[in-house]
């Protein structure tokens, strides 16, 4: 599966953070408008017909929140928990999405290349893909509703880790890791596609997080691999602090240099990165 789930994951994120900023400005003067609770009641009423639920949410809970309780703020009452039920209908639909056509292991691993597999595959993606869009707008308009609190993103969460599910969601950056691991080994550069494989297995039951596995057992066999592939990570980390040194060092040269020194002493005496840190060192220190 290609990363399009993701971008477009991304970009619903996007729409629905900026929709949310714009939310509570247009909230605020709702509420400044409606003189009183009477108002409010309806404002709030009008904002859910919108579609508008988070802020209709947050109307009904000020409301609610009323003191000394009126008929307006009983009313908003109510509406919070016809709210409540709105969302696990809601959420019940989404998850009868997922109830049935999920492939087997076999379909996965061994047949692909039976149309009939590659077309279910295909489709059970797409409903995958589709679905938690869906739990994402879900999540975003009805995780305010009090009586809710974090139980919706529980649910997804809970989804997500489904083998048939997971198998979807993780493969493009179990896929991206494979390749990057692939791409490694070629290079000679066992000890990195160590790592990226390591990284890769944690995604499972994705497909490609099975072919990292049984790449790793074979980079595993590579002589003092272990002992390689900590000395690897340990040059990663010393490039770290470097570059953290770099961005200390125009606003915290004491910083910088207590950095730089970390790197000398970390780093073998005849790499590039300890060999530049040395010289920042050798430099006089600024007053």
């Amino acid at each position: 599966m290609s990363s399009g789930y993701y971008t477009r994951a991304a970009a619903v994120a996007s729409r629905l953070l900026a929709a949310r900023a714009a939310g509570a400005a247009a909230e605020k003067a709702l509420w400044e408008k409606a003189q009183n609770a009477a108002a409010r009641l309806k404002t709030a009423d009008e904002a859910h017909d919108r579609g508008e639920i988070r802020t209709a949410v947050h109307l009904y809970v000020r409301l609610a929140m009323s003191r000394p309780p009126n008929e307006s703020s009983l009313a908003a009452k109510d509406r919070l928990g016809t709210l409540a039920d709105e969302a696990h209908a809601k959420q019940a639909a989404i998850d009868a999405t997922l109830a049935h056509g999920e492939p087997s292991p076999g379909e996965w691993f061994v047949n692909q290349d039976d149309p009939q597999v590659v077309e279910h595959l295909a489709t059970w993606k797409t409903t995958v893909e589709s679905a938690f869009e869906k739990y994402q707008r879900l999540v975003s308009d009805y995780e305010v509703v009090p009586s809710l609190g974090g139980k919706l993103k529980t649910h997804v969460d809970h989804q997500r880790r489904k083998p048939a599910i997971a198998m979807v969601l993780n493969e493009p950056e179990a896929k991206t890791l494979l390749e990057t691991g692939l791409a490694h080994e070629a290079a000679g550069h066992h000890c990195c596609a160590y790592w990226v494989y390591r990284q890769a297995v944690q995604l499972a039951p994705a497909p490609s997080a099975t072919k990292a596995k049984a790449r790793l057992e074979i980079v595993e066999k590579v002589p003092h691999i272990e002992a390689l592939a900590a000395a690897c990570r340990e040059m990663q980390r010393c490039h770290q602090i470097y570059a953290r040194a770099e961005r200390a060092l125009p606003v915290n040269p004491d910083r910088a240099r207590e950095l730089f020194a970390e790197v000398t002493r970390r780093a073998p005496a005849d790499s590039e990165v300890c060999r530049a840190a040395q010289r920042h060192l050798d430099q006089p220190a600024t007053q």
